[in-house]
């Protein structure tokens, strides 16, 4: 309970949050409200990223408990007066998680939350709202731009691996999600050649010149495959 414990103990929380275990979640957002109802505001400004970075990720959580919890945070108004002191910092780390709600979570419960917080800092900060808002979409946008760009690269890949001679011999194999480059290095497994050969190049240097890569396929094995060295003899 001592003040100088109250930062060094929320960094252990944030540190060791039960990510795949929604009980110990919501065990852990209570010892969060009881901390931050006791928290000094310097105190408070040197974690709240990491912290409400972490709430913003239960704010989401399919998980309807979960996401209850942390929205009942802004039902403590002492928590309420920290964030609105630092709202132009932590709006806009909790203003996705809140838009993502307030459109598509399962629980009504959760959504009406979600909607009250969200009036909340509308009310709070307008101009700041907005911002967000605005911020959040060009992001969105961006995204979309990315994924599109993305899919245009993999098109192309598929394109050139299309045109590969080895391509007709192992399109029979490929499904639907199968890896290309997979079926392609196991047919040139299959015809005993290693993957620095290419199956419409001419003879290699070593056939030039009359000899052969030492150990031949044999050399490409895995190193689980090879024979083990023999033990040491206890004198």
């Amino acid at each position: 309970r001592a003040p100088k414990f109250k930062k060094p103990v929320l960094e252990a929380i944030l540190k060791f949050w039960p990510c795949t275990h929604s009980p110990k979640e919501v065990l852990f957002l209570s010892e969060v409200e009881e901390i931050l109802e006791m928290i000094a505001a310097p105190e408070f400004v040197n974690v709240m990223a990491p912290l409400f970075a972490q709430i913003a990720r239960c704010i989401e959580s399919p998980h309807f408990q979960v996401a209850e919890r942390a929205l009942f945070l802004w039902n403590n108004e002492y928590i309420v007066s920290l964030i609105a002191q630092n709202r132009d910092q932590i709006l806009p780390i909790v203003f996705g998680a809140l838009y993502t709600n307030s459109r598509s979570h399962w629980n009504q419960t959760v959504h009406g939350l979600t909607c009250n917080v969200v009036k909340l800092f509308m009310e709070m900060d307008p101009r700041l709202f907005d911002e967000c808002s605005a911020a959040y979409q060009e992001k969105q946008e961006k995204e979309v731009e990315r994924l599109a760009a993305r899919q245009s690269h993999w098109k192309a890949i598929e394109a050139d691996a299309e045109a590969n001679p080895l391509y007709p011999r192992v399109k029979h194999a490929l499904k639907a999600k199968a890896s290309l480059a997979y079926a392609m290095r196991a047919q040139q497994l299959k015809s005993g050649m290693t993957m620095f050969d290419d199956a419409s190049s001419e003879p290699t240097a070593f056939g030039e010149l009359g000899g052969s890569r030492p150990g031949g396929v044999d050399a490409m094995r895995r190193k689980s495959a090879l024979p083990s060295q023999p033990a040491a003899i206890a004198t």
